[in-house]
């Protein structure tokens, strides 16, 4: 039934897409009165629409509302099955915080705006949302790189698609705080949930697919993504911000511009 909600609609993950702004030529009489206001530029061009990423996606739903199915077929990666039990597993952490609810099977779908939906990983209601990523080394330490720095404009401007996704879910659950959490455990941390997988239920427990999960029994430790014990990093990194208000606009009046190229793409 989830599914059914992101199909068609323009979701929380993907939403970055439609945000750059494409570029037409300006008609004659734009640009004699462009060269009045900048008699120095060379500029010929106007932001309009999008770019090419953001028709791809807009085509995309276009296509789905038309074959009333996902335009994509199912691809279970390691690092998505991955990303998916350490969301659970940081989930149970007491540092994460009792008041936030997990909320990664619950998609929200807009009550005023057509194709518009979203899954935030944690709610706390009425406060804030929470969104979790698990990555691999590189991206896990570029991104907490930049959370530490505690800086939304550079947050937006280095991880667009992670930002945009946190500005869509706040909208969608009505909130105008968010928390981006980037987890990944200790060696000895690794060692642990292997072992609980092995003896525990941990995945039937959360709707995982045991036969999904055979690399944590099978594949060397090395493959696997761990921070040292004496690394300089901690495991959990976390940035909380307020979403500033005209980004939410922003973002509100990018998803119906593209609503209407819908039914003409």
């Amino acid at each position: 039934m989830e599914e059914s909600k992101r199909i068609k609609n323009f979701t929380s993950s993907e939403v970055y897409k439609l945000i750059p702004m494409g570029s037409v030529k300006m008609t004659p009489e734009e640009l004699a009165e462009f060269k009045i206001q900048n008699p120095g530029s060379k500029k010929r061009n106007k932001s309009f629409g999008f770019t090419d990423l953001g028709k791809t996606y807009i085509k995309k739903k276009r296509n789905e509302i038309l074959m009333n199915r996902s335009s994509s077929v199912q691809v279970n990666t390691k690092p998505l099955k991955w990303g998916s039990l350490m969301e659970i597993v940081l989930f149970q952490k007491d540092e994460i915080g009792r008041d936030y609810r997990m909320a990664h099977k619950l998609t929200i779908v807009h009550d005023k705006i057509k194709h518009f939906s979203g899954t935030p990983d944690l709610i706390e209601l009425g406060v804030k949302i929470g969104e979790i990523k698990c990555y691999y080394p590189d991206n896990f330490c570029d991104l907490s790189v930049c959370l530490l720095k505690k800086d939304v404009e550079l947050f937006k401007k280095e991880f667009p698609k992670e930002y945009w996704q946190c500005v869509s879910n706040a909208i969608l659950c009505d909130v105008d705080r968010a928390e981006i959490i980037v987890f990944m455990p200790y060696y000895d941390e690794l060692i642990d949930i292997i072992e609980q997988v092995e003896q525990t239920n941990i995945l039937e427990s959360n709707n995982l697919n045991p036969t999904d999960y055979w690399f944590l029994q099978n594949d060397d430790i090395e493959t696997l993504p761990y921070l040292p014990n004496n690394s300089k990093m901690s495991n959990i990194n976390r940035f909380e911000f307020e979403v500033p208000p005209n980004d939410k606009k922003f973002l509100i009046s990018r998803i119906e511009e593209a609503i209407k190229l819908l039914n003409t793409t």
